[in-house]
């Protein structure tokens, strides 16, 4: 009866740990997403005499393998959403900055579980 109890206690004890960890992994594949895109943005600029996309057809085939990001909630593969922020777990939106008809800068925020985990920004 006290070797039930124990285990018990220790379940409870190593559960909530378990979960927590899952949470923190799914976030920092999410931080992951949002700087590889960060990274294919960058990229297009040093490309383009420091110009910045604001299509989505530019950076794909700059993003890893040319592949679509993961969501880290859902397993999917999927484009990050272009010109809105993201607000749906596991997804990575971009919205460029835009002076006289020239993308000249970019936000990408990631979206974790609940709120945003990450907010990224050109380097000006």
């Amino acid at each position: 009866m006290i070797v039930v109890v124990i285990v018990g206690l220790l379940a409870s004890i190593a559960i909530p740990n378990f979960l927590s960890t899952q949470d923190r992994a799914r976030e920092a594949k999410v931080r992951h997403n949002a700087h590889s895109l960060q990274l294919a943005a960058e990229d297009f600029s040093v490309r383009n005499n420091g110009d910045y996309s604001d299509t989505a057809a530019d950076l794909q085939p700059l993003l890893p393998e040319g592949n679509p990001l993961e969501n880290a909630y859902t397993g999917a593969r999927s484009e990050p959403q272009w010109g809105a922020a993201a607000a749906t777990a596991g997804q990575i939106g971009i919205v460029a900055i835009v002076q006289g008809g020239v993308a000249v800068g970019y936000t990408i925020n990631g979206f974790g579980r609940d709120l945003e985990v990450t907010r990224l920004f050109n380097g000006n």
